[in-house]
């Protein structure tokens, strides 16, 4: 399968906040349990202070997956504080195209923007059953630090992958 990888843009949150609410829809595959507008896309993965980068899988000009990278809140006062040079990624891929090695391209662009601007670790907290999540994140090198429960009653396993050693 061919595609590529680049750098979200804000034309692109349409299609983003779509492939996320199929995802949604399929169930158990997010820890994000309602359908988020294009509004709320924007406010949550492009324009909130922590936000670090986006990037989307392209399929001629189809999106197929994108993977969002943002800092860790220094002020968080929940479950799993992470240090302030710590990063928290989401990946979210369609469906028709999962195991072809999208979710891996996404990565490697992130973690050079990682990289680059001198992040720690970043942490990855997935629904202790969605299996696709926590084989894809194993492979990429991800080990489970935490697991807790949330305010769903979801049973989250957090796995981090250390940039610096």
């Amino acid at each position: 399968m061919i595609f590529s990888v680049r750098k979200a843009e804000y034309g692109d949150i349409k299609k983003m906040s779509n492939i996320l609410n199929e995802i949604i829809n399929e169930g158990g595959l997010t820890l994000q349990n309602s359908i988020t507008t294009p509004v709320d896309f924007k406010r949550d993965y492009f324009t909130n202070p922590f936000s670090l980068c986006n990037h989307v899988a392209t399929q001629g000009t189809k999106i197929i997956g994108f993977q969002f990278l943002e800092w860790s809140d220094p002020n968080w006062s929940g479950v799993d504080k992470l240090p302030s040079d710590w990063g928290l990624i989401a990946t979210y891929v369609s469906k028709n195209v999962r195991g072809l090695g999208v979710g891996k391209q996404l990565f490697e662009a992130t973690r050079l923007t990682s990289n680059d601007k001198g992040m720690c670790s970043i942490s990855a907290t997935m629904n202790s059953t969605n299996k696709g999540a926590i084989g894809y994140y194993e492979s990429l090198g991800f080990c489970e630090y935490f697991t807790f429960e949330n305010e769903y009653k979801q049973t989250c396993i957090s796995k981090r992958f250390d940039l610096r050693i």
